[in-house]
């Protein structure tokens, strides 16, 4: 990856390994571990980014997401393409409101990623800060057979 950093981040694929980097940090996970790849798309643009990718490695603990706006970003995912055998249609572009998608594995492209939903139990931070929690929805949790 390159030394500067973009405001939306760096997206590269490297000898197996996915890696995101930007300002707020970054990960890096084997691409023979991601079970499910979806899009999201939220209300926060133009100003911030409001389109992003998820790469799930595991039901609980195994979110990775990365910009759509990510520099490296088709690159990327061209050689995730050729490693899975499939090809990765992101087509949430035009959406200026909340929408999720599956977009691998085949069997549940295009159906619901994901839900948000308040918190169950509220807490003194969820008050300042409005912070949901994301559901999984059962068609991505089909991507993790127990």
């Amino acid at each position: 990856m390159s030394e500067h950093n973009t405001p939306s981040g760096e997206l590269e694929c490297a000898g197996g390994v996915l890696s995101y980097r930007s300002g707020d940090g970054g990960w890096s996970i084997l691409i023979s571990a991601i079970r499910l790849i979806g899009e999201y798309t939220n209300s926060d643009g133009p100003f911030l980014d409001d389109y992003f990718l998820v790469f799930l490695t595991a039901v609980e603990d195994g979110w990775h997401q990365a910009s759509f706006y990510a520099e490296g970003r088709d690159e990327a995912l061209r050689s995730i393409e050729t490693r899975i055998g499939a090809t990765i249609e992101p087509g949430l572009c035009d959406s200026t409101t909340f929408r999720t998608r599956i977009l691998w594995p085949p069997h549940l492209k295009g159906e619901e990623l994901m839900k948000v939903a308040p918190r169950a139990k509220k807490t003194p931070w969820h008050n300042l800060s409005g912070s949901d929690e994301i559901i999984l929805s059962q068609a991505a949790r089909r991507a993790f057979p127990t």
